[in-house]
């Protein structure tokens, strides 16, 4: 705080002022230049200065020795004197003052300045926040626990805020983990608030081949997937009881969060099962697909492109051979991984060329048995034939799979399906039966009804039989929307012509275009169920399938350690932190 009072003469920033001490009577004033010592009186002083040459004084900051450094009001502040010079040695002491005068604050000429803007301090709630946010840090990135105890990560973290000590391993592996699990969850429970979702149900074994099975639920609107349960199932049999068991239980957890359940999609649960529950319950179109694809791959072909393929890969001279003629990767199939079969063989013609001319160059170094198949035209021929199924079959994966893929517009995927096989084989053939085994398996009364109400759509591809089909599925269970269906189908009020237009249907959802009629309260409550219930049904459940892999991400063969509980905690921390930012 600045003194009060009568403000010093601007010539006491050139000397220092000696208090009495009982051996003087008076204030006296000793020189900054030439340490003589002298009367404080200011008439004094001045002629002083102005023989010691004032302008050779440095422009260095003096401290007050006689307080001890420290200003009387405030122990922690600095009382600084400085000074100025000039290369103007003929400017005498007044001009000095003058400009003194002029650049110093009318509060007076001592400056005090707390030490505390030279220190970083560090409160509990910084540091609280700091931690969390370090934590964050290491799930985002699906970071080691152990990777806020390395060395350089210390030196990082004293450089940029010194005295913060950053929290350690079981901290980040326990407490923090459910602190910031709970936020996540939180957020989870306002965003999925007041919203219809889709329910997906699936298995799969993590690292330690222990049976999991995960339920997530996804939000169309939003389009986002979150995970709502993880069930170590250990010795019980995933059998259509036990699974109906989980899923009503999942169920009443997301009506407790606020959201509505209306559709669950699995490939385990039999249709009888659930009969009683208000939902819709179909099999996954993608898994179909992928069985689908199964049912109709020539096993010879298979195994000896794998042969083939394999020998290329893990073979050294083969391999780098192969390289060096700018052959690109190879892919092996994966039984539970959907399109890998194509992927493999597309690979295998693509690089035939490099592959016969290492066999024909390298004749006595490569297999004979891989180089008869390589150089046999017949495989080659059949492979490229067999290609030419399976690309209809990736093409309807690749649509199924999408997050966005609602069960209406499957059923038009599913029907260009059945128009190709149609034309590939004979209305006799095994491929043709077997076709139609999966597409019963996939398609039901349901998916027609919502292709026959999607503005877009309209069941235009529907023969007589499907389209009756779907009428007497919405005359069963929604008879009071019957009316309105048909009047959507004639195109009358309230589905005047306009609301058909290109321009209206082009580039906005099912959902969006039914939505803005039940906000001008044109249809019905129970229409307005059933259109809510359609169309953010998803037709597979390949959502739950990414989060398994996220799973395998988090739950690797470095962190085999980690329990059920915790990689579920980190798969679910992982997958929000990650979403898409839409702003």
């Amino acid at each position: 705080m600045a003194s009060t009072g009568r403000r010093k003469d601007p010539v006491w920033n050139y000397f220092l002022e000696i208090k009495p001490n009982g051996t003087t009577k008076g204030t006296r004033a000793k020189c900054i230049k030439c340490n003589f010592e002298m009367s404080g009186l200011v008439d004094r002083m001045k002629p002083h200065l102005n023989k010691s040459n004032v302008a050779s004084i440095s422009n260095d900051v003096q401290i007050d020795e006689e307080l001890g450094c420290f200003d009387n009001n405030d122990s922690s502040s600095l009382r600084l004197h400085t000074t100025t010079h000039t290369n103007d040695s003929s400017m005498n002491v007044e001009t000095h003052v003058k400009r003194f005068c002029a650049d110093t604050p009318s509060t007076g000429s001592q400056i005090s300045t707390s030490i505390s803007k030279f220190v970083i301090r560090t409160s509990d709630q910084d540091k609280k926040s700091f931690d969390v946010q370090i934590a964050k840090y290491i799930y985002a990135t699906n970071s080691s626990f152990a990777f806020v105890e390395h060395k350089e990560f210390k030196k990082m973290i004293q450089l940029i805020r010194p005295g913060y000590k950053p929290p350690n391993r079981d901290q980040i592996g326990n407490k923090l983990l459910d602190q910031v699990f709970n936020e996540v969850d939180e957020e989870i429970k306002k965003i999925l608030k007041g919203k219809i979702v889709c329910m997906a149900m699936d298995g799969w074994s993590n690292i330690h081949n222990e049976p999991i099975l995960c339920i997530s639920v996804y939000n169309l609107e939003d389009e986002i997937i979150c995970l709502i349960d993880t069930i170590e199932t250990k010795a019980e049999s995933h059998n259509a009881e036990y699974l109906l068991k989980l899923a009503v239980e999942s169920i009443k957890k997301c009506k407790s969060y606020g959201c509505d359940v209306r559709k669950l999609s699995t490939s385990d649960l039999s249709s009888n099962e659930y009969s009683h529950l208000d939902i819709i319950t179909y099999g996954c179109s993608s898994h179909i697909l992928n069985l689908l694809a199964h049912d109709l791959e020539d096993t010879v072909i298979k195994n000896k492109v794998k042969q083939i393929i394999k020998y290329f890969k893990f073979r050294h001279f083969p391999a780098a051979k192969y390289k060096e003629l700018g052959g690109s990767s190879l892919v092996l199939p994966f039984d539970v991984r959907w399109n890998t079969m194509f992927d493999s063989l597309q690979s295998y013609i693509d690089n035939w060329p490099i592959l016969y001319k290492v066999c024909v160059d390298h004749r006595a170094a490569i297999d004979s048995k891989i180089t008869s198949m390589v150089i046999d035209m017949n495989l080659k021929t059949n492979t490229e034939s067999f290609i030419v199924k399976l690309k209809k079959l990736t093409w309807a994966l690749d649509v199924s799979q999408k997050d966005n893929c609602t069960i209406a517009d499957v059923v038009e995927m599913w029907i260009d399906l059945k128009d190709f096989f149609i034309n590939e084989f004979s209305t006799e053939s095994d491929e043709i039966k077997i076709f139609e085994k999966r597409y019963d398996m996939a398609i039901q009364d349901v998916h027609y009804l919502a292709n026959i109400l999607h503005p877009k759509y309209r069941g235009q591809k529907l023969n007589e039989d499907q389209h009756d089909s779907a009428l007497e599925y919405a005359n069963l269970y929604f008879p009071t929307a019957v009316s309105e269906i048909i009047s959507f189908q004639a195109q009358t009020s309230p589905f005047k012509g306009y609301l058909f237009s290109d321009n209206a249907i082009k580039n906005i959802s099912a959902l969006i275009w039914w939505k803005a009629l039940i906000k001008q309260n044109k249809i019905s409550k129970d229409l307005t169920y059933l259109v809510e219930q359609l169309f953010t049904s998803i037709c597979s459940s390949a959502g739950i399938e990414r989060l398994f892999s996220t799973f395998g991400y988090v739950h690797s063969k470095t962190r085999n350690r980690l329990g059920v509980e915790k990689a579920s905690k980190l798969v679910t921390i992982f997958k929000h932190l990650n979403k898409p930012n839409k702003e």
